[in-house]
C-alpha cells in the first residue's frame, strides 16, 4: 500500500462557515416565523419543538446559538437543555412568555446570554443573536488550539508543541480527511470510505480501534491530546486547524 499523495489532498482554506442557530419553540408557526427571519441574515437555521429533538444539534462540535423557549412539551427548557450546553461554543437566548423577575434572574443564573419576553420583536431577536455570535467568535479566537501539520517525506504528524510522530497509511488517510476543515463533522460512513480506499470491508469497529490507537500514539509520543473528537451518533470532527506541509 503506497503512501497517499500530498498534492492530491492539498486544499485551499474554505470560507468561514455560517453561524448555526437552533430555534427551540413548540408553537410551530412561531418557530417557523423566527427561523425564516433569522435565516435572512445568512445563518444556518434548525428548528425543534421539544428538548429530545435537540440532542444531535447540541453535540455537534461546531456549536452555535440556541434560541430557547422554557415551557416545552417534554420539560423545562433550562433544566432539560440549557445545562447541556458548552458555554465555550454555545450561546443561549431565552425567548419565553415567563416575564417575572425571578424567572429572568434564573435564566441569567443558568447561563442565558439574553432574556426576551414574548411577544418578541424579530428585529431585536436578530440583534441579540448577532451580539451573542460576536461573543462566541471572540472567545473561540482566544482559545483556538494551535496548528497541527501533516506531511513530510515519511508522513509525520507535527503537534503545536513541535513534537512529531510517524504515521501508518491508514492514520494518514484518516487525518487527510480533516485538512482545512476545523470543527467540521464527518460521518462515520464518510470516514470509512476515505480510509478504506481498497474496499477491504473496513467497519465502524475497525475505525474506532484506529482512532483510539492514534489518540494513544499522540499522547505517548507527542505529549499532546489529539483534537479529534467523537460526535456521538454522527462521526468525528477535528477541532483544531490541520494543514498539509511539504
Amino acid at each position: 500500500m503506497n503512501p497517499p499523495s500530498s498534492t492530491a489532498t492539498l486544499r485551499s482554506s474554505p470560507p468561514a462557515a455560517p453561524l448555526r442557530v437552533l430555534v427551540v419553540e413548540d408553537e410551530e408557526d412561531l418557530r417557523q416565523a423566527m427561523s425564516d427571519y433569522l435565516e435572512l441574515e445568512g445563518w444556518e437555521l434548525s428548528g425543534a419543538g421539544d428538548i429530545a429533538s435537540c440532542q444531535a444539534w447540541v453535540q455537534d462540535p461546531r456549536g452555535g446559538v440556541v434560541v430557547l423557549d422554557l415551557g416545552l412539551p417534554d420539560g423545562d427548557g433550562l433544566a432539560g437543555l440549557a445545562q447541556r450546553l458548552d458555554r465555550r461554543r454555545h450561546g443561549l437566548v431565552l425567548a419565553t412568555a415567563r416575564g417575572r423577575l425571578q424567572d429572568r434572574i434564573r435564566g441569567y443564573d443558568e447561563g442565558g446570554d439574553a432574556y426576551l419576553v414574548k411577544p418578541v420583536d424579530l428585529r431585536e431577536l436578530v440583534a441579540v443573536v448577532r451580539g451573542v455570535a460576536s461573543r462566541l467568535a471572540s472567545q473561540t479566537a482566544d482559545s483556538r488550539p494551535g496548528v497541527w501539520s501533516l506531511g513530510g517525506v515519511e508522513w509525520r504528524l507535527t503537534a503545536p508543541n513541535g513534537a512529531q510522530c510517524m504515521l501508518s497509511n491508514y492514520e494518514v488517510r484518516l487525518l487527510q480527511l480533516f485538512v482545512n476543515q476545523p470543527g467540521q463533522t464527518l460521518t462515520k460512513e464518510e470516514v470509512i470510505r476515505g480510509v478504506d480506499q481498497e474496499g477491504k470491508g473496513y467497519d465502524p469497529r475497525s475505525l474506532e480501534i484506529l482512532v483510539r490507537r492514534l489518540r494513544n500514539k499522540c499522547q505517548a509520543e507527542l505529549d499532546a491530546e489529539l483534537p479529534l473528537q467523537t460526535v456521538h451518533g454522527i462521526g468525528y470532527a477535528f477541532l483544531a486547524e490541520l494543514r498539509i506541509c511539504g
